[in-house]
């Protein structure tokens, strides 16, 4: 099953969650603040999932390594970049070097010479 589909699911799952609990609580006018905080913890479930989703999917060593939020965010951003880098160049070893160079060549010298953390990792594993 693909990444997609699960998060699919997962995300029917939780709006039924949804559904069920608001349901509930408009039998009871009593308890409107547990339906609130059923609903904040779906949506927090449901952001917690998609973040596990992108997480897997961005390649880093070791593979379990623990990231945080944000650096899940500039992970896949980054990743993102390195993959357009592979598109443009048709270059899948260090494709952001040939980027950034091409790149550059247009501007000022003065430009510092980067590489990407995917590439970096690659040209480490040779």
């Amino acid at each position: 099953m693909d990444y997609y589909t699960n998060y699919q699911q997962l995300d029917t799952n939780l709006n039924s969650r949804i559904s069920q609990s608001e349901s509930d609580s408009s039998n009871s006018p009593a308890k409107p603040r547990q339906a609130v905080n059923a609903r904040e913890r779906c949506r927090t479930q449901s952001v917690n999932a998609a973040f596990n989703t992108l997480r897997t999917l961005i390649p880093t060593e070791p593979h379990d390594r623990k990231l945080s939020k944000i650096e899940i965010l500039r992970l896949a951003k980054s990743y993102i970049s390195h993959l357009d880098a592979v598109i443009i160049t048709g270059n899948v070893e260090r494709p952001c070097s040939v980027y950034l160079t091409h790149q550059c060549s247009d501007k000022s010298s003065n430009v510092r010479a980067t590489i990407c953390t995917f590439c970096a990792n690659a040209a480490n594993k040779n």
